[in-house]
């Protein structure tokens, strides 16, 4: 049976962490923004958070998170936040619900998003995942595709990221690399 066009949105989601192992790390801030099916921000604003952490949690980070995070203020503002990890999932869930009220239509998108749903198919985060799709759109693996099969000139043109680490900014970036290779790739002439 041939594939139909979906119209569902799209959840990006992007984290930062104390480092890469769900089991032992934790996020520190969030960034949600959602788009239409045609990627088109439903809410300018979107959702962030920053989830206070002790100041023993970050001790514990690596090397290149105690630089990154310090560097950018992230490290000093979780240690100032209220906002706990409890908080900021049910915050999260009630901002997806609000322009996605149904279960498993939206897809968890952004880059190399697997990695953050390894974090939030974890408590306390694990009831955002359950309201999503079980599928991803990941702008990473669209990626490595292009970096593959494209043509030079696609390449030479693809969106730079910042490469900054702040969950929003990132986010945002990813939403315009999807766009990009949405009109290169997916949009065709009639």
């Amino acid at each position: 049976m041939p594939e139909s066009r979906s119209k569902e949105p799209l959840v990006w989601i992007d984290c930062e962490m104390t480092g890469l192992d769900p089991t032992k790390e934790t996020v520190m801030s969030l960034a949600c923004f959602i788009t239409n099916y045609e990627l088109e921000l439903v809410d300018e604003k979107g959702y962030e958070a920053v989830v206070q952490h002790s100041q023993e949690q970050l001790d514990a980070m690596g090397d290149w998170c105690k630089d990154h995070h310090g560097a950018s203020g992230l490290t000093q503002s979780c240690l100032t936040s209220s906002t706990t990890a409890e908080q900021a999932a049910d915050e999260l869930l009630a901002y997806i619900q609000k322009y996605v009220p149904d279960r498993r239509r939206a897809l968890l998108s952004g880059n190399t998003v697997h990695a953050d749903r390894s974090f939030l198919v974890r408590e306390p985060w694990k009831k955002v995942v359950s309201h999503l799709h079980h599928r991803i759109l990941d702008v990473s693996a669209i990626k490595e595709a292009a970096r593959r099969w494209a043509p030079n000139d696609v390449l030479k043109k693809s969106p730079q990221k910042a490469g900054k680490h702040e969950a929003k900014a990132d986010i945002l970036e990813s939403i315009e690399e999807a766009k990009y290779y949405r009109k290169m790739f997916f949009m065709r002439e009639t």
